[in-house]
């Protein structure tokens, strides 16, 4: 042989499958940053049917929303803009740095040979950060049915599933089960 034979040792197969699991886990998880969360929720307040409607229209002005349509079955539908977090695509672009240097650590442990060059890796971490913001800054729909129900209100909501979250927050809704219909 000429050249310098590699073998590779319990521990060094391990560390490599460990590390190839571990970017095979970043890679989802920064891809999952980019979906679209929606989910539907029915929703009981206690308070009468205007004043829902009044102050579920206030919210979503306050947050950039406007009403697009409303369907013949009384469902209202609003878009909006969503809005990506600065925080959350600096976070994720230092989450693939760190990912991309320990794989880079690896090979250049395995390969001492390369030189530098797998530390070259760390420089594609932004490509994170700058998916994450390009898929969330999108149109955003919330489609609404609100309905009497006894001496309250009841609302129908589908949408992103964050809007939804601050929106129960805000208004002071209760979660009902639809299924049961208790809440």
């Amino acid at each position: 042989m000429n050249g310098p034979e590699t073998t590779l040792t319990g521990e060094t197969l391990s560390t490599l499958t460990l590390t190839l699991l571990l970017a095979i886990g970043l890679f989802f998880f920064l891809r999952a940053s980019g979906k679209d969360r929606k989910e539907s929720h029915l929703y009981f307040s206690s308070r009468p049917l205007e004043e829902v409607g009044s102050a579920l229209r206030s919210h979503l002005q306050s947050r950039g929303y406007r009403l697009h349509s409303i369907d013949s079955d009384g469902t209202a539908t609003f878009t909006g803009q969503a809005q990506a977090s600065g925080g959350l695509a600096v976070f994720l672009t230092g989450l693939a740095g760190v990912g991309l240097a320990c794989l880079a650590l690896v090979v250049n442990t395995l390969e001492p040979q390369w030189g530098g060059w797998p530390w070259l890796l760390v420089l594609i971490s932004p490509l994170a950060g700058r998916y994450y913001w390009q898929r969330n800054q999108r149109p955003e729909q919330l489609h609404f049915k609100l309905q009497e129900n006894g001496p309250g209100s009841q609302l129908w909501v589908e949408g992103h599933r964050d809007e939804l979250d601050i929106l129960a927050a805000t208004l002071g809704l209760q979660e009902q089960d639809p299924v049961r219909g208790d809440g």
